[in-house]
């Protein structure tokens, strides 16, 4: 007797838990089934076109440089590589995001540099992105030390 109160609420816990072991089971399998045929659908959509049109994406976006860094202020601002059709803007934003500055860059910026005073702004780290054509191409940090 002892055996059958012993083995009758292991077998109504079994009995209990085994929708849920078979719907983990149905899900793992889906999901496998899923990954293994995306993975195959991924690998057909990429051409090696579309890899080297990234590569030569990558390689003629403009090179951004700001120096000194860290900086008291002045700082000036070089554009290797930039393109007379587009319009390149430097964005200055906080640690927490916001937008301090907006700056044009003009094509001076490109021949030896453009400078640029950040004096009235206080003192910590800033994030300065290029934008082009009203798209972010690359962001980087500065320093401030007034």
């Amino acid at each position: 007797m002892k055996l059958t109160t012993r083995f009758f609420p292991v077998l109504l816990l079994l009995l209990w838990q085994l929708p849920l072991l078979a719907a983990t089971v149905r899900l793992k399998a889906a999901t496998a089934r899923h990954a293994s045929s995306r993975a195959v659908t991924t690998w057909q959509q990429v051409s090696p076109s579309a890899a080297l049109t990234s590569a030569a994406a990558r390689t003629l976006a403009p090179a951004l440089s700001v120096y000194p860094n860290p900086s008291r202020g002045l700082i000036t601002i070089s554009v290797g590589q930039k393109l007379p059709w587009a319009d390149y803007k430097l964005r200055l934003s906080n640690v927490i995001g916001r937008e301090v500055r907006s700056v044009g860059l003009r094509p001076e910026a490109a021949d030896g540099g453009m400078n640029l005073n950040l004096s009235d702004l206080p003192p910590g780290m800033y994030f300065y992105s290029l934008v082009q054509n009203d798209k972010v191409v690359s962001t980087k940090r500065l320093m401030l030390q007034n």
